[in-house]
């Protein structure tokens, strides 16, 4: 098992790590097969927040974070919160395997607001007005800040749920293991998902 500390504005503290060590005992008792285990302890004002992340040799992954006032508390929170789905989940994340066939890539995207798309252009030297040309493209489909190429996960929709549950997500894209087309997975409320799929499209007849 490998476990990788990372420290954000703030001291490394062999104390902290210990301790998350000593806490990351309850879920590595769920599962025999070795983990990979990322903990960032990072301070944002008056949050300090804990943030875990581990993956599984069979491909499925957890995540948990919480923020609090004091760095053991966020640490016990976040853990608790993983070890509940750990749970939730135990007898089928044991026994999930992955699904043989190819998995899409996607590109996923983070958009600034129009507000800060606005501030950012009035700042800068020589910028033509709003609403010119040069800008129709930050403001006809927003401006990227940031972008990443991930490769989805070939799975049924139960098991999509399961790995959305078990990163605490909002909604997850993956590949449908059934149809083999990318599909968005999202959360509606508490006892309800939704998903979005393409529609095959009938070839146009001549």
């Amino acid at each position: 098992m490998q476990t990788h500390f990372v420290f954000r504005q703030m001291d490394s503290s062999s104390a902290l790590r210990g301790y998350a060590e000593e806490r990351l005992e309850k879920i590595k008792r769920y599962f025999a097969d070795p983990l990979r285990i990322s903990c960032t302890f990072s301070v944002e004002k008056i949050e300090h927040i804990a943030e875990f992340e581990v993956v599984l040799r069979n491909g499925l992954q957890l995540h948990a974070s919480e923020a609090t006032e004091n760095m053991y508390s966020s640490v016990d929170l976040a853990l608790a919160k993983m070890e509940r789905q750990v749970r939730r989940y135990k007898d089928r994340i044991r026994h999930h395997k992955g699904h043989e066939g190819r998995s899409a890539k996607v590109r996923l995207g983070v958009i600034a607001s129009e507000r800060e798309t606005d501030e950012l252009a009035e700042a800068s030297a020589g910028a033509p007005a709003i609403g010119a040309p040069e800008l129709a493209g930050a403001q006809g489909q927003g401006r990227v800040i940031r972008a990443r190429e991930v490769e989805t996960e070939r799975l049924t929709i139960d098991q999509a749920i399961m790995q959305m549950n078990l990163l605490h997500k909002a909604f997850y894209v993956f590949t449908n293991a059934v149809t083999g087309s990318v599909n968005v997975l999202y959360r509606r409320d508490a006892a309800t998902y939704g998903l979005i799929e393409p529609e095959a499209i009938e070839p146009a007849v001549e």
